[in-house]
């Protein structure tokens, strides 16, 4: 559907003018007061070009949401007013694979060298963790170092999200004996990723350890005729092949077999290095990373499953945030901002988008795995407060970057340590990036936002 020029400039001006105020580097204050001026002519403009869809409500929040974290981000602000976009969420903390290098290896666990304890993820936990961050949340994620579908509900926490109006992907190995397709094709999953790493098993199960990949062919062979039973295209599987030396020759081998089973994409990519773990698994050293379709208009497949799944709960939610407007929250607000004709200090993206629920309720600010005695728990979900995001770790970490001198005092003062500053992680790069927020307003905005607003809002 083509956009009409009157309507999508009512759009375009409003993030524009929100936009040359965050980069000009106007303070918080001037900021808030230009999202709210745009909350009324935004929701309008989205309600007329989605049939009044309650979605309208939805869109208007999550971009306004998007533009303050923004403005946050450059301005290095440590307490925040925006909300993490892309959450990460272990539905189980437990994994029936071993693999080198994970928290769920056989060394990593003898060693005791992470701080990781099985459990699974209830949906009462769930919702709990929704009402805080499924507002403005844009993608979930589940997924991190358990193994989400050992979790007979996540189904269940699925839906529970795209009720939220996000997108929703898993990351899986596959490889449980019982495996219910058809729920997950119901429960409107946008994306499953499948984690095989070979073609045969001796090749694979090399690295997925414990792995039965005859059993991760019946279930991509029954999630395919689930999709085609009940008339969806979406999961998108996208087969994801990490490319280490003992592997790389089966490349061709899995592409082959991904197109026969019906794939829609598949994806050879270079792993970390988990050599620490295994000396005898190492990453190739001459493989160029693959990224096909084997399906056509993976993107338009995306866009057909966003319909009703909104549910009522969630909207009021949405109303009264959105309602209620910035500005009535900015004495809560770090409102300092870095002048504009200086280069801000170096910080980490994970702090100001993304937010990690481990399934017992833990809130980790990035996808690290918190090592024994480290301090990578920022908050827990029961402990009482219902912003976990500025936590006094989160804001001590967000210190940490933006100002050296002032987090050395706060540390002498009894302030926490956060683990950030012993951090190895990529600290420009989330799970939910530039490219996923792009995607998201192409598909969930149902083609109403504008290319110059995604820009805008998706490249910081």
């Amino acid at each position: 559907m083509l956009l009409m020029p009157g309507r999508s400039r009512v759009l375009r001006d409003a993030v524009r003018t929100a936009g040359d105020k965050i980069h000009s580097g106007a303070n918080t204050v001037d900021v808030l007061s230009a999202l709210d001026k745009a909350r009324g002519p935004m929701r309008a403009y989205f309600r007329s070009r989605l049939h009044d869809s309650p979605a309208a409500t939805a869109l208007t929040l999550k971009l306004l949401n998007l533009l303050l974290a923004k403005q946050q981000f450059l301005a290095r602000s440590t307490q925040l007013l925006s909300r993490p976009f892309g959450l990460l969420v272990d539905p189980s903390n437990g994994c029936n694979l071993s693999c080198p290098g994970c928290v769920q290896s056989t060394r990593s666990k003898s060693l005791k060298l992470f701080d990781w304890k099985n459990g699974l993820l209830s949906e009462d936990r769930f919702a709990g963790f929704l009402e805080n961050y499924g507002p403005c949340g844009m993608q979930i994620m589940f997924c991190n170092y358990g193994e989400p579908i050992t979790n007979p509900h996540t189904p269940r926490l699925i839906e529970m999200a795209k009720g939220y109006y996000a997108q929703t992907a898993l990351s899986t190995n596959l490889a449980l004996p019982r495996f219910d397709a058809e729920a997950y094709v119901r429960s409107r999953l946008d994306f499953m990723f499948l984690a095989i790493d070979g073609a045969t098993q001796p090749v694979y199960a090399r690295y997925r350890k414990n792995g039965d990949i005859d059993a991760v062919y019946r279930n991509v062979e029954n999630l395919v005729t689930a999709k085609r039973r009940l008339g969806s295209h979406t999961p998108i599987l996208r087969w994801q092949f990490l490319a280490f030396e003992h592997n790389a020759h089966e490349i061709e081998k899995a592409l082959a077999i991904a197109k026969d089973l019906g794939v829609d994409q598949f994806v050879a990519d270079i792993p970390f290095d988990v050599s620490w773990d295994d000396p005898d698994v190492h990453p190739a050293s001459d493989v160029r990373p693959i990224h096909l379709e084997l399906i056509p208009d993976t993107e338009k497949m995306l866009a057909g499953n966003w319909a009703d799944c909104l549910t009522p709960q969630a909207l009021e939610r949405m109303e009264r945030q959105l309602d209620r407007g910035w500005m009535a929250d900015r004495n809560r607000a770090d409102l300092a901002a870095m002048p504009p004709d200086r280069d801000p200090a170096h910080t980490c993206s994970w702090l100001y988008k993304s937010t990690t629920l481990d399934a017992n309720g833990r809130i980790l600010p990035c996808a690290g795995a918190p090592k024994t005695g480290t301090s990578l728990v920022f908050a827990n979900l029961g402990d009482g407060d219902p912003d976990g995001f500025n936590s006094p770790h989160y804001r001590q970490a967000r210190l940490s970057f933006a100002n050296p001198p002032a987090f050395q005092k706060a540390c002498a003062s009894g302030g926490p340590t956060p683990h950030c500053l012993n951090c190895e992680w990529d600290q420009d790069h989330t799970e939910f990036g530039a490219a996923q927020v792009a995607q998201y307003l192409r598909t969930a905005g149902r083609d109403a936002v504008d290319p110059a607003s995604i820009d805008m809002c998706s490249n910081w």
